[in-house]
């Protein structure tokens, strides 16, 4: 009974962490066209663009920042026009690189 009350205490964590999986699969299929999206030290792409990496890092990023950022449309960047659960799992994965 123990050992069922720890492995669902643990749920979360592997959810997260098949999330940041799917959300780094999206950001090498739709982001690293302009954006460096692995951990590194550069600060930002040969472009100007923020690597991933450095807007982890920011201050102000949040989660809730981050998914109402890709939930509108930008003028520097294609809209993809993300479902809820990519947008969750990139902002997971882009959280994670901090």
């Amino acid at each position: 009974m123990a050992m069922a009350a720890m492995a669902l205490g643990l749920l979360p964590f592997v959810a997260a962490a098949q999330s940041a999986d799917v959300g780094g699969r999206l950001a090498e299929r739709w982001c690293m066209g302009c954006h460096v999206v692995e951990t590194g030290p550069r600060d930002v792409a040969t472009d100007g663009v923020p690597t991933f990496p450095a807007i982890a890092a920011r201050s102000g990023t949040t989660a809730e920042s981050l998914d109402r950022y890709l939930s509108t449309a930008h003028t520097n960047m294609p809209d993809f026009a993300l479902s809820r659960s990519e947008r969750s799992a990139l902002v997971t994965y882009i959280l994670s690189l901090r």
